[in-house]
Order: structure tokens, then C-alpha cells, then sequence
């Protein structure tokens, strides 16, 4: 059972980290996301759907933890735990794990850095969870979260980003991995963040970790081009739904920039034939006493078939197998004419 009692922390603990600001290079990237290979197949006639999604981003910090290490652009009071001791992190990697090593108030703080109010700070952070043993204890009451801050004036003020109620501690949202973006709400030089949690019930409780801290600031613009066979063409990330002609299969491309760095990304559409399907049943007369026939559907073009296309049978005594093959009982369908 945790105890209640908590300790007056009057003296706040600051680790001055002596950094100048810190920039680094921008980037671009872009991506033609969800697809099963490289190719996207589809029929003459049918409606092709293209998306894409990215951003050329100047990231300020990008910190995995992978290392071990708090790394640079870093300073903490906290003794940060990187043997991953709470279960496997947002990727299966190392991450910063706040435990039971740790003093309170407990802060990581960054370096200082030049930003704007078009940047972003996006980060992986989980709750332990409350009652588990330590260095997985988590916070439960609604001061004892954390808070994500910036500072001006290298450290001796710190103003809340957001802050995080534990909500009881056994919130599933809080006490599993999950991303969060935060837009930084200042203009200017020299500016500090920190995660800070300054109420615990002692070094044994309300832990908590982070992962994959990322500060950027994309640029003021970007522009997105997209172009492919038949004089295609659009300015934005997603092409509204359209209908390709029937030679118009290649290559349809998108490109990233920020009129100084540039990302690509591409797929290949391949427009086959409009299909036509025969299947392999026997001719002639069959007795309804015979036995149960098996059949399957041939693709009379485009031969071979579409990777993933299929076909579908219906009909009196017809049962169809979901994997373009059927039987016929001729038994069930009785004596007449029948149609497959």
C-alpha cells in the first residue's frame, strides 16, 4: 500500500546544462504508405485511390535513448534507468525509464534551442502502474504526473506545455506507450524544455519512462508534386479517387520539398484487362445420384490472373469454397436444369 505521506521538497534541484543552442540539419521525407508490395494492381476501368504522407522537418533534437545513455542535449537529476526494466518499450529498443534510483522533484531538461511556434515536441511516454513493485510503481494521484515545460530564462522560471493526471493510475491509455505531439507555444531564443514531475510518495513510487523525444520545426513551406503516365499530375499530398485510362499503366511518383531538400517516393500501378472467367465443369449429362463434383475458375484473361483476384460460384447445390473453387452435389440440386 502506498504511503500518503508526503515530504515538503523546498529546495528545487537544477542540473545547469552549459550548452549552446543546438541546430541541426533539416530533412525531408515522404512516404506511399500501406501497400503490400511495390506494385498496385487493378482492372481497365477501375477507380485508383493514391496517398502519401511526410514533412521536411528541422529537427532541433531526435533522441532514442538507444545508446544506454541520456545522451547529449540532455541533463536529469533523475538517475534515468535504461535496461529497460518495465517490459519492452514503443519499438522494442531502450528507452529512458524513471525508477526507483531516482530523487524528486524528479526533470530531464534539454539544452537550450532557437524555436518557434511552428515547431513541434513529440515524444513516447508510459505510466507504471500503481501498485506494482518497484522500479514499476505508478503515479496515482492527480498531482503526482508529469509535466511537459519550457523556459525562458534558462531554468529559473518553467511554464506548462501540458501535464498529465495519472487518473487513478491503472488508465490504460497512461499506463502503456503512447506518442505524444505537443506544439512548442513560444517564439524565441535560448528556450529550455522539461518533463518535471515535482510530487511522489519517495524514490519507490510513480514511475514512468520516455522514448523517442523528437523537437522540430517544419518549415514555413513545402510543396508536394505528384506525376505519372498520361499527363498525370496533382499538388497535394492525397489525389482525390480517379479512373486511369487503359494505358496508363507506370510509375506514379511523389516529390517532397522545401525548395532546398527533397524526398521521393514512387509505385507502380499495372491496369490489366478488364477480366473474363471460365470454369472447368464437366459437360454432358450428370445423374442426380452421382457423385459430388469439384470445379474451379479459370481466368480466361488477363492470364495469368491478378495476384489476389478470385472467383465466386452460386447455385442450386452449388457450396462455394472462398478460394475461387466450388462443388456440385447433384443430389441437392435434384433432376432439371440448373444454372452455375
Amino acid at each position: 500500500m502506498k504511503n500518503y505521506f508526503k515530504s515538503l521538497v523546498l529546495l528545487s534541484l537544477f542540473m545547469v546544462a552549459l550548452f549552446s543552442s543546438v541546430k541541426t540539419k533539416a530533412q525531408c521525407d515522404i512516404d506511399i504508405p500501406n501497400l503490400p508490395t511495390d506494385t498496385i494492381h487493378i482492372c481497365q476501368g477501375d477507380q485508383l485511390t493514391l496517398t502519401s504522407s511526410g514533412d521536411c522537418a528541422d529537427y532541433l533534437m531526435s533522441n532514442d535513448f538507444n545508446d544506454g545513455t541520456i545522451g547529449s542535449g540532455w541533463s536529469s537529476n533523475a538517475s534515468p534507468m535504461f535496461n529497460n526494466p518495465c517490459g519492452p518499450g514503443p519499438d522494442g529498443t531502450i528507452y529512458a525509464w524513471i525508477g526507483n534510483a531516482s530523487c524528486f522533484p524528479r526533470e530531464l531538461v534539454t539544452v537550450p534551442y532557437d524555436v518557434t511556434t511552428s515547431c513541434q515536441i513529440c515524444f513516447d511516454m508510459r505510466y507504471a502502474t500503481q501498485g506494482q513493485n518497484s522500479p514499476c510503481e505508478g503515479p496515482d494521484l492527480s498531482d503526482e504526473g508529469v509535466h511537459l515545460q519550457y523556459s525562458t530564462d534558462g531554468g529559473a522560471t518553467w511554464h506548462d506545455i501540458n501535464y498529465w493526471d495519472p487518473n487513478g493510475g491503472y488508465d490504460p491509455q497512461l499506463t502503456s506507450w503512447n506518442n505524444y505531439c505537443e506544439s512548442v507555444p513560444v517564439n524565441g531564443t535560448g528556450v529550455m524544455f522539461r518533463w518535471f514531475q515535482d510530487v511522489t510518495s519517495g524514490n519507490g513510487y510513480d514511475h514512468w519512462g520516455i522514448d523517442n523525444v523528437n523537437i522540430f520545426c517544419p518549415p514555413p513551406t513545402e510543396t508536394v508534386t505528384w506525376s505519372g503516365p498520361c499527363g498525370f499530375t496533382y499538388g497535394d499530398f492525397n489525389p482525390p479517387t480517379f479512373t486511369p485510362g487503359a494505358s496508363c499503366s507506370g510509375y506514379y511518383s511523389v516529390n517532397l520539398t522545401d525548395g532546398t531538400d527533397n524526398a521521393d517516393d514512387s509505385v507502380y500501378v499495372l491496369i490489366h484487362p478488364t477480366p473474363t472467367l471460365n470454369f472447368d465443369f464437366p459437360s454432358g449429362v450428370i445423374c442426380s445420384n452421382g457423385s459430388i463434383i469439384n470445379f474451379s475458375g479459370i481466368a480466361a484473361s488477363p492470364s495469368p490472373p491478378v495476384s489476389g483476384s478470385n472467383s465466386s460460384f452460386s447455385g442450386t447445390g452449388v457450396t462455394d469454397n472462398g478460394n475461387g473453387t466450388a462443388t456440385f452435389d447433384p443430389a441437392t440440386a435434384g433432376a432439371g436444369t440448373h444454372t452455375i
